[in-house]
């Protein structure tokens, strides 16, 4: 097997892999993400993140979503798969919604690729009502979007879920996320990465 990011063979056998988790990429690749682990608090609800978006997560991230290169999938979540299931067992992952232009431009959805390791259950019942990708604007203009999110029509929201993203930046498309979901539900929030803060 091949890292999925270099392409180098992954080794096994050393000592130093003995007791690292099963992985897709080599030691070096993984060795650029900064890993965060963090606990947050976002719009009154509790969040949850893995990674800084920053380094080679983002390199990665841009290769996958923008390059669309699906075969990189596995690597955001494989490692914490067992872990992400316990954590969110009995929810429902409520992934965010990118524009129909990007949803054409890729041909497949990015974050119901990156999520399926998990075995949960998984709802896409969101539409941005402004078609306007979020990499055209600036940060000024993306903070300041909250609205633009909207339900389906006819979609049905279950009692406990978990809204999941790749990475929160401004948090605008999360804000809008809530926003557009019934007050009422249990809710929790993931993302791969987060934004650094600046000092």
């Amino acid at each position: 097997m091949r890292c999925l990011m270099c392409h180098k063979p992954l080794r096994r056998d050393s000592f130093s892999t003995l007791f690292q988790k099963e992985d897709v990429l080599c030691a070096d690749c993984r060795g650029t993400w900064k890993r965060i682990e963090t606990r947050f608090r976002f719009s009154g609800r509790n969040g949850f993140a893995l990674y800084a978006y920053e380094g080679g997560f983002s390199e990665c991230l841009l290769q996958y979503k923008e390059l669309c290169d699906e075969a990189l999938k596995p690597v955001f979540l494989m490692q914490d798969r067992n872990r992400l299931r316990r954590m969110y067992k009995g929810r429902t992952l409520v992934l965010l919604p990118s524009s129909e232009e990007k949803q054409a431009y890729r041909g497949f959805s990015h974050l119901a690729g990156m999520f399926e390791c998990l075995g949960l259950p998984m709802l896409e019942p969101f539409e941005k009502t402004d078609p306007v990708s979020q990499k055209k604007r600036s940060r000024t203009e993306r903070t300041a979007m909250v609205s633009g999110i909207r339900l389906k029509s006819g979609v049905r929201i279950p009692e406990k879920i978990v809204l999941a993203d790749d990475v929160i930046t401004t948090g605008s498309t999360m804000k809008g996320a809530l926003a557009a979901l019934p007050a009422d539900r249990d809710i929790r929030i993931f993302a791969c990465g987060l934004t650094p803060k600046k000092n």
